[in-house]
């Protein structure tokens, strides 16, 4: 087993042992570890090992980019940090594998456990994990959750920002709460409309997809329906590539992938893709058929309506549906979790990224705030698309 240890500099504390870090670059090497940890303490679908492993393998990532980062406690570990080293304007960065393909990210904590180790050692522990990091100019953690962030240690260890992007959740005990709580008199009248003209166009059917066979086809239809969308907003598609399709279709197996699709005479016309995480379902992407001719059934929202009451009724307690606003957001979800970044310099070079990663997190933010700034850089994120940019 290849790794880089070093014992943090600390005083044990009554009762307590001093931590020691240890950064790994083979994923088969912290799987066991993971796996534990996963099995207790994971809470979001960014944290699981079969995620991870799907864009490895979709990716081809070598292991030379890759660093898991292992904090253990009188040799048991508590802590786990997956980061990948990609180059960036031609620095070394660390940060998360999947980018921004997911909302929220985190280390995965024992943190019934990691509570009870002193703050200062904590924050001596992190400090120790990043300097270990070998070949890297910056680590960039962007999109963790505030109670995360401060409940494993890291807002403590390190300066972060409060981003402008929230990640919406919508949590009831069950589908009559959910109902009755975001569904007024005119909203199910409007639902019922629409449902009446989606089946008067032919057999309006619902199936809940898990991984095999057919899933890869519906992805496939899924993301043609998603280019389709982003062309029309002037949007370039992230998920174009070889690659980000191996990796969903990977995800569906390893990583407790669910599709909730919606059927127009067995037509494929509208998928939410979503991962099981922490007693709820994580909402990656979601699709419905680019006709013009379909609108009028709105099949996205009456997908999202069968979604809602199969996956309460069901037994889920959450469902995430990322960062963001949306029309579909502010219909369904009852909770907004602030996100925090976090990027920690370890030259000076990653210094001067790090400043500036500062400032355009803070443009952003006054953008997204402004409604005629936010219109202004739409038409000119579409104008930009439109000429292949």
């Amino acid at each position: 087993m290849s790794a880089l240890s070093a014992s943090v500099d600390a005083t044990p504390k009554a009762g307590l042992t001093s931590a020691s870090v240890s950064v790994y670059q083979r994923i088969e090497d912290v799987a066991a570890t993971w796996q534990r940890l996963e099995t207790a303490h994971c809470v979001l679908a960014s944290q699981k090992l079969g995620l991870v492993s799907a864009w490895i393998e979709a990716g081809t990532v070598r292991a030379a980019d890759c660093a898991f980062i292992v904090i253990s406690l009188a040799g048991e570990p508590v802590v786990l940090l997956p980061l990948m080293r990609k180059r960036t304007y031609g620095l070394r960065v660390a940060t998360w594998f999947t980018g921004d393909h997911l909302g929220s990210y985190a280390p995965l904590v024992d943190l019934e456990r990691w509570a009870g180790v002193p703050e200062e050692e904590q924050v001596r522990s992190w400090r120790q994990a990043f300097a270990s990091l070998a070949d890297c100019d910056l680590v960039h953690l962007p999109d963790v959750p505030g109670s995360l962030a401060q409940a494993s240690g890291l807002s403590m260890a390190f300066d972060g920002r409060t981003l402008a992007d929230s990640v919406h959740v919508s949590r009831y005990l069950d589908w009559a709460g959910c109902d009755a709580d975001r569904r007024d008199k005119r909203r199910r009248k409007v639902d019922r409309q629409q449902g009446s003209k989606l089946e008067g166009r032919g057999e309006v059917g619902f199936d809940i997809v898990t991984a095999g066979a057919e899933a890869d086809g519906i992805i496939d239809t899924m993301l043609a329906h998603r280019a389709e969308r982003f062309k029309v907003q002037g949007i370039r598609d992230p998920f174009r590539h070889g690659p980000i399709k191996a990796f969903y279709k990977r995800a569906m197996q390893s990583a407790g992938g669910i599709l909730h699709v919606l059927r127009l005479d067995r037509e494929v016309i509208a998928v939410r893709y979503n991962i099981e995480a922490g007693g709820g379902l994580y909402s990656l992407i979601t699709s419905m058929h680019p006709s013009p001719e379909m609108q009028s059934g709105s099949p996205g929202k009456q997908n999202l309506l069968r979604a809602m009451q199969t996956s309460f009724d069901g037994g889920y307690g959450f469902i995430d549906m990322g960062k963001g606003e949306s029309d579909e957001k502010r219909l369904w979800c009852n909770e907004k979790q602030p996100l925090m970044a976090f990027a920690h310099p370890l030259t000076p070079a990653g210094r001067l990224v790090a400043a500036g990663l500062a400032v355009g997190e803070r443009v952003k933010g006054v953008i997204k705030t402004h409604p005629a700034l936010f219109d202004t850089y739409r038409k000119l994120r579409s104008r930009v698309a439109g000429r292949g940019g």
